[in-house]
């Protein structure tokens, strides 16, 4: 039997991520005559659309073909940005991000559920963290390289331009994403058991509801582990209140990566010092922390200050994901996963509306110091909720 490629799981990682739109959307939005309050609600709106299709996806995921459903999510990614190209107004680009939330919802679950099926059927299930920690690794370095080649593009082409050729990376992402290894563990038995569509959705429902350890983890990633990754939507509007030039988007958006790959690098190295999920629970607090520090700071030298903060968010996310992983045994992972991603995108919706809402009342310095607290306050609560199960295998 053919092993698992992990080395085009990696290429097709940094292509899906190479998209020099990514440091430019946002401020093309504001070219194209959207104001701050604007963008916030087409985020809100993206993960509107992304939690109308996280669980059919997550079903699908589990009951066709994941690889297949990863080179769909490219397609409907790119579809987005083209749209994107001829987009003036608000309605526009709310098309472009339901195909964008569609793909989204199509990758969510899938990629993690596709790698840990092929590494248990190899044997090798207790790599995961490794693996995907050097997955999300090579994501951050394309999307390091996206937003690099941005700045220097910008320089010379119009930002439309910029999201036509983030399409057709995403088009020619298609051909690596069919070279990996299609293995689902879950969808294999349902031939044997020809359950129904449905039943895949309670069979996920009923453990993440017997599983306490899962359910605290799912609640954590979205309250308080994934605070970065909603926080990456409004990097730019930081450059923006430093009035600095779009050069300056590239480069808060590269230390962000840079160090958030890094994070990615040492999470195998953090799980093996860490003995309790409550560990987890105080280093997420302290990278909030460091994140206030750079906010009350809030000036261009303390953006290495940002970077950090992420990095140990990033360890932290991985090492979560990683719990729940272990948890599932023969239920579907993509399913079970989508209930983290509906999570994920209702607290964005939720972050979005506060973002938008406080930005028109307070500086952005000072939302930021309000949700560095935020992230203190909830790592401390989770640290209070009692686990019986305290060893790093949980």
């Amino acid at each position: 039997m053919i092993r698992f490629n992990v080395k085009m799981l990696y290429v097709y990682k940094f292509i899906s991520q190479c998209l020099p739109i990514y440091a430019f959307y946002t401020i093309l939005f504001i070219e194209r005559g959207k104001s701050v309050t604007e963008i916030a609600l087409l985020i809100a709106l993206w993960s509107v659309f992304s939690i109308v299709f996280e669980v059919p996806s997550g079903i699908l995921a589990d009951r066709w073909n994941r690889r297949n459903m990863l080179a769909v999510g490219a397609v409907l990614q790119g579809l987005c940005f083209v749209i994107w190209f001829f987009s003036y107004h608000f309605f526009m680009f709310a098309v472009g991000f339901f195909f964008w939330a569609i793909g989204g919802a199509f990758e969510s679950g899938t990629e993690e559920g596709l790698i840990y099926d092929n590494l248990k059927s190899d044997g090798c299930a207790e790599h995961f963290t490794e693996i995907y920690g050097r997955a999300q690794f090579f994501g951050n370095i394309g999307t390091i390289v996206g937003i690099v080649s941005a700045g220097m593009i910008a320089s010379f082409t119009p930002i439309p331009i910029i999201a036509l050729i983030s399409a057709g990376i995403c088009f020619i992402n298609v051909v690596f994403v069919m070279q990996i290894r299609e293995k689902n563990l879950y969808s294999e038995k349902l031939k044997e058991e020809n359950a129904s569509f449905f039943s895949t959705f309670k069979e996920a429902g009923v453990f993440v509801k017997e599983s306490k350890i899962a359910l605290i983890a799912i609640v954590f990633l979205v309250l308080v582990a994934s605070l970065g990754s909603y926080l990456d939507e409004f990097d730019a509007l930081i450059i923006n209140d430093f009035q600095r030039s779009n050069i300056w988007v590239s480069g808060i958006l590269t230390v962000r990566f840079v160090f958030i790959a890094i994070g990615d690098i040492l999470a195998p190295k953090v799980e093996k010092k860490i003995s309790s999920i409550r560990q987890l629970f105080i280093i997420s607090g302290f990278a909030c922390a460091i994140l206030m520090i750079f906010a009350l700071l809030w000036r261009p030298a303390a953006i290495l200050i940002f970077g950090v903060a992420f990095m140990i968010m990033a360890i932290v996310e991985i090492l979560f994901v990683n719990i729940l992983q272990r948890q599932v045994k023969e239920e579907g992972r993509a399913t079970v996963m989508s209930f983290y991603g509906i999570g994920q995108n209702i607290a964005m919706i939720c972050l979005s509306l506060i973002f938008g809402g406080l930005a028109g009342i307070f500086s952005l310095q000072f939302v930021y110091v309000i949700i560095s607290i935020y992230g203190i306050v909830g790592s401390i609560g989770f640290c209070l909720i009692p686990i019986q199960n305290k060893s790093k295998k949980t």
